[in-house]
């Protein structure tokens, strides 16, 4: 049986408003010391951005849709395990549930949800999740 979880791709707005614009859904290995280091090391590579410069060498995204977009092109390697599931989907049988907030002029966040604790696990950056678990790894 596989570890679910869902993982929710949301945009700020400068109004503190928010918008879920897709959640992923992943059938198995969704703890956070298999997906959430996944996510992490994925998310740290990139910069979102409002328009698209020809001199720009950094991975970007432009807006939060399109890292929602390149998310599931990064995860989805043939059929089963990602699915692309309603914004608002919920009760999918998912331990975890993931949260990328952003937008195009502040750094991207995570949140970890532990839904049978019904509690957040981890809320900061992609760069502080990975030295969170790689200082448990160490010990």
């Amino acid at each position: 049986m596989g570890t679910r979880s869902l993982t929710r791709v949301i945009e700020k707005y400068d109004d503190d408003s928010k918008k879920t614009l897709t959640t992923m859904y992943r059938q198995y290995d969704g703890y956070p010391s298999g997906h959430g280091i996944e996510l992490a090391e994925w998310l740290s590579e990139y910069n979102v951005v409002n328009g698209i410069s020809l001199n720009d060498t950094r991975k970007i995204a432009n807006g939060m849709d399109c890292l929602a977009a390149q998310m599931f092109a990064h995860f989805k390697d043939g059929p089963g395990n990602i699915y692309c599931m309603h914004p608002d989907a919920e009760d999918c049988g998912e331990e975890y549930i993931y949260e990328i907030q952003g937008d195009c002029n502040k750094n991207l966040s995570i949140t970890i949800r532990d839904v049978w604790k019904k509690k957040i696990i981890f809320k900061g950056s992609p760069e502080q999740l990975l030295s969170l678990y790689k200082s448990v790894e160490v010990k």
